[in-house]
């Protein structure tokens, strides 16, 4: 049996969840985390669906088979015992009102299947209070329950609901993985067929190894900002070496957006491309994430040694944990250059 083949990369973390469907030994509580556009919602989706497709248990077939009247109706959202918790009317947050009536139907008997599955969207977004409220039914979950929380900041979640749930990182693609991808939709895809080879490879780039960054700047004709995207980071990249002043490295952080999303996604980029200078540097053998090539990474990175490399990783991680606690953009950035400067 094969199982979920719909699904792009993530060999590893497919392996391991279909093992756990096919053995009936599934978590009842499962915490996926990544950044927008890497899979969480779609792999969350997938899990309900292979675990309730009407093929489980068929051999030789496809898990989920995606055909059958369950499959379809799950994909559609038109499923009961499917269901789904968001954010709703422009609020910021989820609170206890919001998280109760969800909560409260998990104990009530399944009508269409043998097990309900709850999927927590933007689990990022629940209050302290809506997590506290959600701790019991993850200590004790009714019989058949499956409880799916989304998140993309693992800040905002408590550690009492990270110790009660199963984590599962959504692992980056590599550029060429993203380009291959892209390429099969613009050959099947009519509203991507005038998109040009060369525009499909600097997309893939600026998507930072997420698909749904590669697929949102398609769908807006973005294949001249993501160069602009590619161009901005490369140059960035470039001001990283110890010699230059530090006006002009902080002149380069300053092209980073100062919308928190947009500032987020940046630095995220930056460090797929540190990942990558560190990788070229240790003689690695793992894809490239950001640059097209090997040359091409160390022709913006030669002045950067792999001491450097790391040390500066570690400061635009910290400078996105500050980000995603709403710290002040411009302060954080200006915070940045200081340290790098120092390394």
């Amino acid at each position: 049996m094969r199982t979920f083949t719909s699904l792009i990369g993530n060999d590893s973390i497919k392996s391991r969840l279909s093992d756990a469907i096919i053995n009936n030994t599934l978590p009842h509580a499962l915490l996926i985390s990544g950044p927008v556009g890497s899979g969480r919602k779609t792999l969350a989706r997938a899990i309900a669906l292979a675990r309730n497709c009407e093929a489980k248990g068929l051999g030789g077939a496809n898990l989920p088979c995606l055909i059958c009247n369950t499959c379809k109706r799950i994909a559609e959202e038109n499923y009961t015992d499917v269901k789904y918790l968001r954010k709703s009317g422009g609020k910021a947050s989820i609170g206890v009102e919001e998280l109760r009536d969800f909560k409260e139907d998990m104990y009530l008997s399944a009508t269409e299947s043998q097990y309900k599955f709850y999927i927590i969207e933007e689990a990022d977004a629940l209050t302290p209070a809506a997590q506290n409220a959600l701790l019991k039914v993850l200590e004790e979950p009714p019989r058949g329950v499956h409880i799916i929380l989304i998140s993309s900041s693992q800040d905002k979640i408590l550690s009492t609901i990270k110790s009660r749930t199963q984590y599962i990182q959504m692992e980056l693609f590599s550029v060429s993985d993203i380009k291959r991808h892209l390429i099969t939709l613009s050959d099947k895809a009519e509203r991507l067929s005038h998109v040009a080879p060369d525009t499909l490879g600097a997309v893939a780039v600026a998507s930072g190894g997420v698909i749904g960054r590669g697929l949102s700047l398609l769908d807006g004709e973005g294949g001249g900002e993501a160069e602009e995207d590619k161009r901005i980071i490369s140059e960035l990249v470039s001001s990283l070496e110890k010699k230059t002043p530090f006006a002009k490295l902080l002149e380069s952080l300053s092209a980073i957006p100062q919308k928190r999303e947009g500032a987020i996604s940046a630095l995220e980029r930056l460090l797929s491309a540190l990942r990558d200078i560190i990788i070229t540097k240790n003689d690695g053998e793992a894809e490239l994430l950001f640059f097209l090539n090997r040359d091409e990474c160390e022709r913006y990175s030669g002045g950067i040694s792999l001491k450097r490399a790391v040390m500066i990783y570690d400061v635009i991680t910290a400078a996105i944990r500050d980000i995603e606690r709403n710290a002040i953009i411009s302060t954080v950035l200006s915070d940045v250059a200081v340290k790098i400067r120092s390394t």
